[in-house]
C-alpha cells in the first residue's frame, strides 16, 4: 500500500512517537516528556520516567477543546510557536518534583502525582501561566494585565492595571515571538519575591487593515503590523516586588500594588542602549541578578548586561558587520561569569564574558549546562549534518565527544546529578530517548533507557515502498560544500528516468539536510513517482559566517545560484529526467520557487509557490532588516530581492497557493503577485484557503493542498498516477 494524503495527514502517528519537551525534575529523580498519542498524532500526552525505574503515562484526564474556542492571544501564540497539536501542549515541573504544571486547552492545571489529582490554577481566558520557584504562587496574564494567585487558594493579586487594546503586560510583542523566538514576557526571581515583566505598547505601530477571508465571510482585522522600516512597539521593562505588593494590596484581589515605605513596589528599568533597541532576552541568575540582552535596531550590536545593586554592568558586547543571530545560550555561572555563544573567527563558538575559548568545534549550537569548570554543548566538528554532545573544559577549551555515530543528537542536562537525557535521530528512525550518566572525567556511563527505544519502527518505515533518503554533498561556487538530501522514487528502476521535485526552503536560520528521519511528506512525492531533492544553499544555518552571510544586502541571488548547482548535479544522475524537474517551496521556499522561475526561466519545468514573500517591504522589521536593512536605506537591495519586477520572465507553469487569513506573510503578497502576473500576461494556477493562516496545517487544508500539488505536478511533468 502506498502512502497517500489521507493517510499522511490522518490520525495514525506514521512517523513514530518521538519525545519532545524533555525535562528533568528539580531533584533529578524523574524525567518528563511529551509524545504523540498512540492513535492520534496531533494529540500530545505527558509521560513520566522514574530514573532507574519504569516509564508511565500521566493520566491528567483533561479533555480537548477546539482551537477555535481558545482566546485570540492563545491562538496567535500557537501560530507563532508553530504549535499545531492538542492535548498537553506545554508543561513544567513543580519545584518539589511531586507535581507538574500543564497548559491545556486555554487554561493551566496543576497535576499532583500522589493522588493523581488535576486542578485548574489559572482562570479561563488567561495565558502564559508560570509557577513561582517556591511553587506557592502562579502568575498569568489576562486582559493585557499581569496577575499572581496562590496555588492553594483563591486569592488573586493584580500587578498591573493598564492593559488595553494597545498595551499588554507580561506578553512578548509580535516580532519577539515571530522572529526573536522570545515567547516570555515576564520572569520570576529565584526567591519568588520579584517578577520582571515587559510592558508592550503598540500605539506607535501604524494600523494596517488585514482582510481575513473565511468560508462564512470577510472580516476586516485591524493589525498593528511592524512593516520593514516602520515603527516597532515600545517595550519597557519593570521589576515588581511581589512580596511587597501582597502586603500592600490587602485582602481585595484587584487592589493595585502600594508602595512600602520609600521603596517603590514597581520599578522601571532603563535597559536599552538606544531608543529603538530590541529587548532580545531577559533572565534571572541563580544569585538573583537580572540579566538582559539588548540588540540594536540594525542587529549589528548585542549588549549582555547584569544588574546588581540597581546598576547595569556590561559583561559582554558582541559586534558584527552584518548581523547577530539571537539564541538562548546565555548561562550565568555561580561566580558571576557569563557563558555564551557568539561568532569568532568566522564561526559560532563558546565565549566566557565575551572572550572566545580555543575550542576546536566548527560550530557550537547550544549550551546544555555547566558545572565547576566544565560545560556541555551540542555542535559539530566534521559534518554539519550531524550534531553531537561535547564536554568542554573551560580552562583550555578542549572538547570531548560524548555521542558518536551518524546521527543528530539533542540533550538535556541535570547539572547536580550529571544525568543527561539524550535524543538520537537517524535517517532510518525517529528520535529515541536515552538516559546517560556523565562523569567529570573518563567518558560516560549509560544508566537506563526510556521505552521509546524499545518501540517498533515507525509505521511508515514498514510500508512496502518506503524510499530511503541519501545524503551527499557537492562543491559550491565558492569552493564550500553544499549538502543535499535525495529521496529516490519508490519503487525504483535504475533503467527508468524519473521526474524530480526540488523541495526548497533556502532561507536563513533553517537547515534541512540533517541525519535525522526526513519528513514523511517526501515519501508522498516519492511514492507518487517523483524523486525529491533538497539542498542547503548559502544563507542556510549551522555553517560558517562565510557560508551564511553572503545574503546580506540582497536576498534571492546566491541562494538561487546554489540551487542551480544542485540542478547541475541532478542532470548528472542517469535516473533523472532533466527536462522534468519542478521547484516547490513554502514561505521563504515559496519565495525561492518564484525567484528560481523568474531569474532562471529555462531551469525548471514547473513551480509551486506556497505563501511566498513577494515584496520584502511588506514583511516585518526584525527579520527583514536583519538581512536587508531599512528599505529607505537600501532601495536597490529591496528591488533586486523581489520577484515582482521579474515575473514577465516566467515561462514555466506556476501554481500559487496562500491562506486567506495569513497574519505573517500577508495575503497581500500574493495579490500583488497576481496583479503583476496578469499585467505581464503570464498564466498561472491559483488555490487559496479561506480562514487558513501561514502554516496551513489544518488536516483538511493540508490534505487538499498536497492533493492539488500532486495533480499539478503530475499534469505538468507528465506523470501518470498509479493506485
Amino acid at each position: 500500500m502506498k502512502l497517500d494524503t489521507t493517510r499522511l495527514f490522518g490520525p495514525e502517528p506514521l512517523a513514530g512517537r518521538p519525545p519532545s519537551q524533555v525535562k528533568f525534575s528539580p531533584d533529578g529523580k524523574r524525567l518528563g516528556f511529551l509524545r504523540p498519542a498512540q492513535r492520534d498524532r496531533e494529540r500530545l500526552e505527558l509521560w513520566l520516567h522514574e530514573v532507574g525505574g519504569a516509564t508511565r503515562l500521566v493520566p491528567t484526564a483533561l479533555r480537548d477543546v477546539e482551537v477555535a474556542r481558545l482566546s485570540a492571544v492563545e491562538r496567535a501564540e500557537r501560530e507563532r510557536r508553530r504549535q499545531f497539536a492538542t492535548g498537553v501542549t506545554s508543561w513544567s515541573w513543580h519545584p518539589a518534583s511531586d507535581a507538574v504544571l500543564v497548559a491545556h486547552a486555554g487554561a493551566t492545571y496543576l497535576h499532583r502525582f500522589a493522588d493523581s489529582s488535576t486542578r485548574r490554577v489559572s482562570p479561563e481566558g488567561s495565558s502564559a501561566a508560570k509557577l513561582s520557584p517556591d511553587g506557592k504562587q502562579v502568575a498569568y496574564v489576562r486582559g493585557g494585565d499581569l496577575f499572581v494567585a496562590n496555588v492553594d487558594g483563591d486569592e488573586e493579586r493584580r500587578l498591573t492595571s493598564d492593559g488595553s487594546d494597545t498595551v499588554t503586560n507580561g506578553l512578548p510583542e509580535f516580532v519577539a515571538q515571530e522572529e526573536m523566538h522570545r515567547f516570555e514576557g515576564y520572569w520570576w526571581s529565584p526567591d519568588s519575591r520579584t517578577i520582571a515583566f515587559t510592558r508592550v505598547d503598540d500605539a506607535q505601530v501604524p494600523v494596517s487593515h488585514r482582510h481575513e477571508i473565511g468560508a462564512e465571510g470577510i472580516a476586516v482585522v485591524p493589525q498593528r503590523y511592524p512593516f520593514a522600516g516602520a515603527e516597532n512597539a515600545q517595550v519597557r521593562l519593570a521589576v515588581c516586588d511581589v512580596a511587597a505588593s501582597i502586603r500592600g494590596a490587602g485582602a481585595h484581589p484587584t487592589v493595585q500594588p502600594a508602595p512600602r515605605g520609600n521603596v517603590p513596589v514597581l520599578q522601571w528599568l532603563d535597559w536599552a542602549m538606544q531608543e529603538d533597541d530590541y529587548l532580545a532576552r531577559v533572565q534571572f541568575g541563580a544569585d538573583g541578578a537580572l540579566w538582559v540582552q539588548a540588540q540594536s535596531r540594525n542587529q549589528r550590536r548585542l549588549s549582555i548586561r547584569r544588574r546588581t545593586d540597581g546598576d547595569w554592568q556590561e559583561v559582554a558586547e558582541v559586534r558584527s558587520e552584518t548581523w547577530i543571530d539571537l539564541d538562548d545560550n546565555l548561562h550565568c555561572l555561580p561566580d558571576g561569569r557569563a557563558l555564551h555563544t557568539a561568532e569568532a573567527d568566522g564561526r559560532v563558538t563558546l565565549h566566557v564574558d565575551g572572550t572566545p575559548l580555543p575550542i576546536d568545534l566548527k560550530r557550537t549550537n547550544n549550551i546544555v549546562g555547566a558545572r565547576d569548570e566544565l560545560a556541555w554543548v551540542t555542535g559539530w566538528r566534521q559534518d554539519p549534518t550531524e550534531q553531537h554532545l561535547y564536554r568542554v573544559h573551560l580552562g583550555n577549551g578542549e572538547a570531548e565527544p560524548i555521542t558518536r555515530g551518524g546521527a543528530w543528537h539533542d540533550a538535556t542536562l541535570h547539572e547536580p546529578t550529571g544525568l543527561a537525557a539524550i535524543t538520537r535521530a537517524t535517517l532510518d528512525a525517529p528520535a529515541s530517548l536515552e538516559l546517560v550518566e556523565l562523569r567529570d572525567a573518563g567518558g560516560t556511563r549509560s544508566r537506563t533507557v526510556a521505552p521509546t527505544n524499545d518501540e517498533p519502527p515507525a509505521p511508515a518505515l514498514l510500508l512496502p515502498h518506503h524510499s530511503r533518503a541519501q545524503l551527499g554533498r557537492i562543491t559550491g561556487a565558492d569552493g564550500e560544500p553544499l549538502h543535499y538530501r535525495v529521496t529516490p522514487p519508490a519503487p525504483f528502476d535504475p533503467n527508468t528516468r524519473y521526474p524530480v521535485v526540488v523541495h526548497v526552503y533556502g532561507g536563513p536560520g533553517v537547515q534541512r539536510v540533517r541525519r535525522e528521519m526526513p519528513p514523511l511528506m517526501l515519501q508522498l512525492f516519492a511514492q507518487a513517482g517523483f524523486g525529491v531533492f533538497e539542498l542547503d544553499n548559502r544563507g542556510s544555518t549551522n555553517r560558517s559566517a562565510a557560508f551564511e552571510k553572503p545574503i546580506h544586502g540582497q536576498l534571492g541571488a546566491v541562494e538561487v545560484a546554489d540551487q542551480l548547482r544542485g540542478l547541475e548535479y541532478l542532470h548528472s544522475l542517469p535516473w533523472v529526467h532533466a527536462e522534468r524537474i519542478a521547484v516547490f517551496g513554502h514561505s521563504y521556499g515559496g519565495y525561492m520557487a518564484l525567484m528560481c522561475l523568474a531569474t532562471e526561466p529555462d531551469a525548471f519545468a514547473a513551480g509551486v509557490a506556497v505563501a511566498p514573500v513577494t515584496d520584502w517591504r511588506l514583511y516585518d522589521t526584525h527579520y527583514t532588516e536583519r538581512y536587508l536593512g531599512k528599505p529607505q536605506e537600501n532601495e536597490a537591495g529591496y528591488d533586486a530581492s523581489s520577484p515582482l519586477p521579474k515575473v514577465a520572465n516566467i515561462r514555466s507553469p506556476l501554481l500559487l497557493m496562500h491562506g486567506m487569513a495569513d497574519d505573517n506573510v500577508l495575503f497581500t503578497h500574493s495579490t500583488r503577485l497576481m496583479k503583476a502576473l496578469q499585467d505581464a500576461n503570464v498564466p498561472f494556477d491559483l488555490m487559496t484557503y479561506p480562514g487558513a493562516k501561514h502554516s496551513m496545517q489544518e488536516r483538511a487544508v493540508a490534505t487538499h493542498r498536497f492533493e492539488t500539488i500532486l495533480r499539478f505536478l503530475e499534469r505538468e511533468l507528465a506523470v501518470e498516477r498509479s493506485s
